[in-house]
């Protein structure tokens, strides 16, 4: 969800472009640029030159002369006026001089230096040598343009003719208002003020004080949890824009990065060294590109600049200053910009979310200027730390709750705002937010935001009710086509009591299925609900299930087209559920009620012959993700970090003659999923799960371990749907179990680009399963195998043929394999539901 409402920051900046460019350093002998060259005007302003050589200076102070400098080169120095609007500077090489850093191998000098801050990280990351730190944070997200680099002309537009002569079709004022427009106000503008805590050995907490979103009553705050930059640049990987990079000061950066040394600078404490890396060339690790400046006296990072290049331009830097108390260099101005680049390489951006490429352009249409309202827009976010306390006592409380927003946070005052600003809101910015205010209220884009979460959660949101697209049509092979309706209460009708109810008819079994519920909400904080729930349903009989799990939406289940073998139900539960922390989430459930198989079944013991039987039954279960992380908002608990492995834990008691039930057993369940995920490289997903049962227990509380294929005939017939993780070549109900265990292999290899459009995608499967069962004469009517031996199959997905569209084949093999060749092959369709997102 996060990412997809990323899209409301960058809509206006897809095709964004550079600044004006105001010079650009090269090598007088070679005319090669020069990267990260030293600009300073005789005001004292500085900035560096890009990866292309190229700069550009815009202070409000005039100067007169510009100095630049390279390590290596003889400085230069430029007289600047109003005239010089580009300046080319070669700069002439030098004997370079390097006295303050003692060097001693006889190598690259960069090098050592580099070696020196890896192994000083843990002297200088904060959230290593620091036991607790607080600060406040000021952010200011914009969009927008400088206007001196607007042209503002009105320019004429031809039409290119096959003899190649031109013919004058209208006149385009776009800029001309584009510049007007832009003088007045920035395209759009966000702000926040947060608090951020830190105890060591804990996770940092950022509390919000006050955020605001231009158009917007309440903030997205999915958005709010997307990582455009890494607070620290002493982690192994470097988020930028949402997506990890190998740090050039990580454990194994010397082989994925060159480095050279640019220049020493003054830092206030003494010296830094300026140097500049880059990542290795034909290597498949992605790095990014920039400068650091490293202390000669800790080997501290005073200063830090990434970019990402290619058809968006990402640059990020970083500040520290030194607080001398502590003697550790804390980091206080962070800023990312985002650009439209200068050459044609594709960019992933977030996690490979947003994806730009080169458009085609129409050949047959001319501009008398080149530069276009989206060649001078940017995107710039800038955070300013303040009020820094060091190793005060700090207790961080439920540390994977990382983002805790204030329930007034989107109320705050004017004058509450000005308290915490770095810099106050300008002109352009006061008229930005009244402007797009006016906007969205008039086009209801908070609407369509409420509809575009909720549709990703699987619901469509109506004034008081989410309705479940879930319930609206189902198929089965027991009730054919199930029509179906239902919902959930919102917000808007109750933040602390809930009514979800649903009602379903099957057209080919003609019958009713209903649930009614209710539930009240004890503890925000905790996300403590207590409720009770009345349901009259069916469920596959022998599966696998947990009350506590994250479920993605899914508007139909394809295996469930073959499943015959179904229990109707009908109980009455209470439950209690419960953060025990963020991240590790429990469920406990009491329910009683009736239980009928509805196909010839008999549980058949010498004391009992029972078709259908009541059970009452308590279940306890645990969802523990001990690395993802969650933001704590006014909307509820939101997951803003899914990360890896996951565990679901699951027991169920069933208590003989307590409400007339039938049986006394003890079912455990459990899941692990686990995924590595290289950065840029194929992703492995390992799935463990299982279960075992003690005592007798009926086919409902029994495992069949997920099988999805049927044997029919013709072959052709067994061409179906491919479940998430179900055995392919398994036969529904072929093998029953009371303990068993499987095992699901995923490698995911890159999706091939092949075309814009056409990008399949290549998954090698291994599954395999090993079970058995103490007392098989017991379930009657069932003819079944037990699952000693061990159960193998292997396969490959080719995903993403055609519109989601793929294929795949299963082979089974190993003590199991049929005797007839085609029985071991399964054939099924696959599909990826893609939102457009």
């Amino acid at each position: 969800m996060k990412k997809a409402l990323l899209l409301l920051y960058l809509f206006p900046i897809l095709v964004f472009s550079q600044n004006q460019i105001q010079g650009i350093v090269t090598d007088s002998k070679t005319n090669k640029p020069l990267p990260f060259a030293s600009i300073i005007t005789n005001t004292g302003f500085g900035v560096l030159t890009d990866v292309d050589g190229k700069f550009s200076i815009e202070t409000k102070n005039s100067f007169n002369t510009i100095k630049i400098s390279y390590i290596g080169y003889s400085p230069v120095e430029v007289l600047a006026n109003t005239k010089n609007t580009f300046v080319r500077v070669k700069l002439t090489t030098s004997i370079e001089n390097l006295d303050e850093v003692l060097i001693t191998a006889k190598e690259n000098p960069a090098l050592q230096i580099i070696r020196n801050a890896i192994k000083n990280k843990p002297k200088n990351n904060i959230e290593i040598a620091l036991n607790s730190f607080k600060f406040n944070a000021y952010n200011k997200i914009l969009v927008t343009a400088n206007p001196d680099s607007i042209d503002g002309k009105i320019d004429s537009v031809f039409i290119l003719k096959k003899d190649g002569s031109k013919e004058f079709s209208k006149l385009d004022s776009s800029n001309f208002k584009f510049k007007k427009d832009i003088l007045k106000q920035h395209l759009y503008i966000s702000e926040k003020i947060s608090q951020y805590q830190f105890q060591k050995g804990k996770k940092k907490k950022e509390v919000v004080l006050a955020s605001r979103m231009a158009g917007l009553k309440q903030p997205v705050y999915e958005l709010l949890g997307i990582t455009l930059q890494d607070f620290s640049f002493y982690n192994e990987f470097y988020t930028l824009a949402g997506t990890k990079y190998t740090n050039p000061i990580a454990k194994n950066a010397l082989k994925q990065y060159n480095y050279k040394i640019l220049d020493t600078i003054n830092n206030g404490n003494g010296k830094s060294i300026i140097i500049y890396f880059k990542p290795k060339e034909n290597k498949e690790v992605l790095g990014i590109e920039g400068v650091l400046y490293i202390d000669t006296k800790q080997f501290a990072i005073t200063k830090a600049i990434a970019e990402l290049k290619g058809i968006v331009n990402v640059k990020a830097s970083q500040n520290y200053n030194y607080l001398k108390t502590y003697k550790i260099w804390f980091p206080t101005i962070m800023n990312i910009v985002l650009r439209k680049g200068t050459t044609k390489e594709n960019v992933s951006l977030f996690g490979g979310t947003i994806k730009f490429s080169e458009n085609k352009k129409n050949d047959s249409i001319v501009n008398t200027s080149t530069r276009k309202e989206s060649d001078v827009t940017y995107f710039i976010s800038t955070t300013t730390n303040s009020n820094i306390h060091i190793n005060t006592p700090i207790s961080v409380k439920k540390a994977a709750s990382t983002i805790q927003f204030k329930d007034d946070a989107h109320k705050k005052t004017e004058q509450f705002w000005n308290l915490y600003r770095s810099d106050s809101l300008t002109k352009r910015g006061e008229t930005t937010y009244s402007f797009l205010d006016s906007v969205a209220k008039g086009e209801g884009v908070e609407k369509k935001i409420n509809l575009a979460r909720n549709i990703l959660k699987g619901y469509f949101p109506t004034k008081y009710i989410n309705l479940d697209l879930g319930k609206i049509l189902n198929l089965n092979n027991y009730e054919g086509v199930r029509l179906g309706f239902g919902g959930e209460t919102n917000q808007e009708f109750s933040t602390i009591f809930k009514i979800e109810s649903y009602i379903g008819y099957g057209t080919k079994d003609k019958d009713i299925k209903y649930s009614v519920g209710a539930s009240f909400r004890l503890n925000k904080n905790t996300n403590t609900w207590l409720g009770v729930n009345l349901t009259n349903d069916l469920k596959e009989a022998a599966s696998l299930d947990f009350i506590k799990e994250n479920n993605s939406f899914s508007p139909i289940n394809p295996r469930n087209l073959n499943i015959n073998k179904f229990y109707n139900y009908n109980t009455i539960n209470t439950f209690i559920s419960h953060d025990i922390q963020p991240n590790l989430e429990a469920k406990l459930q009491l329910s009683t009620g009736d239980y009928l198989p509805v196909f010839n079944y008999q549980f058949n013991t010498l004391n009992k012959a029972i078709v259908n039987y009541k059970l009452t039954l308590a279940t306890l279960g645990v969802q523990y993700n001990p690395n993802s992380e969650y933001m704590n908002s006014p909307i509820g608990k939101l997951s803003i970090k899914n990360a890896f492995p996951q565990f679901t834990f699951q027991l169920t008691k069933s208590f003989e003659n307590l409400f007339e039930s039938d049986f006394d057993f003890t079912r455990i369940n459990f899941r692990i999923l686990h995924e590595i995920k290289p950065l840029r490289k194929a992703t492995t997903t390992l799935l463990a799960e299982g279960g075992i049962v003690f005592g007798d227990a009926p086919i409902s509380h029994l495992f069949n371990a997920t099988p999805n294929y049927t044997f029919k005939n013709p072959w052709i017939k067994r061409i179906t749907f491919a479940g998430k993780n179900s055995f392919e070549t398994m036969g529904y109900n072929e093998f029953i179990s009371d303990k068993f265990a499987a095992l699901h292999i995923k490698h995911q290899l890159k999706p091939f680009n092949i075309s814009l459009k056409f990008k399949p995608q290549l998954t090698l499967v291994t599954r395999a399963a090993i079970g058995a069962i103490k007392n098989p004469e017991y379930q009657s009517g069932l003819v079944f195998k037990n699952l000693n031996k061990g159960y193998l199959e292997s396969g490959l997905e080719f995903n993403s043929l055609f519109k989601g569209f793929g294929l795949s084949g299963f082979y089974r093999y190993g003590a199991y394999k049929n005797l007839i060749w085609s029985d071991n092959l399964a054939i099924k369709l696959t599909y990826k539901l893609r939102l457009g997102f």
